[in-house]
């Protein structure tokens, strides 16, 4: 019997529960970092369905002035500014902020008379078979002139345009 050799190794048990839990933690830890690169594919087929039961219909557009002063400049004192008549023919609620709006328009007015609809601050719920008016932000515009708008809901390729061209002097719809 050796006196001078007291050296203790671990046991082949102990060993082979140290490598599983430091196999183990790995795996944790690439599987979160996947997790979060890849993102949640229930949320993303539920927001394409949202998408896909999104339709809506611009009915028409008008001026928010009482009366078109025709007399004056081409401005939103003497126009107005333009809305949309938006009806969700579709099966899911939307909110507004969700459509981007664009424009032939370089007459943006934005603050003149508030900030049009699809804006976060101004937005609103559309419910299934609602209908609402939409603030552009755009003057209204002269007789024979138009502007044409189009919605397009962000994340998807769906979009509705409307052209507003009043046919007479003083009309107040398009």
């Amino acid at each position: 019997m050796k006196l001078g050799n007291t050296r203790k190794g671990i046991t082949p048990v102990i060993a082979i529960v140290l490598l599983l839990m430091v196999t183990v933690g790995a795996v944790g830890v690439v599987y979160t970092q996947f997790q979060s690169l890849v993102g949640d594919p229930t949320e993303q087929i539920d927001q394409q369905q949202r998408n896909q039961n999104t339709n809506i219909r611009i009915l028409r557009g008008g001026t928010n002035a009482s009366g078109i002063n025709t007399g004056g400049s081409h401005n939103v004192a003497n126009y107005g500014v333009t809305y949309l008549e938006i009806q969700n023919t579709g099966s899911v609620a939307r909110n507004t902020s969700s459509f981007l709006m664009q424009t032939s328009s370089a007459q943006n007015v934005v603050g003149a008379s508030g900030e049009p609809c699809t804006q976060p601050g101004n937005s609103t719920i559309i419910n299934p078979d609602e209908t609402i008016k939409c603030f552009t932000g755009i003057t209204f515009p002269q007789a024979t002139n138009q502007v044409d708008f189009t919605l397009q809901l962000q994340g998807s390729g769906k979009s509705w345009t409307y052209i507003c061209r009043p046919e007479t002097q003083g009309s107040q719809l398009c």
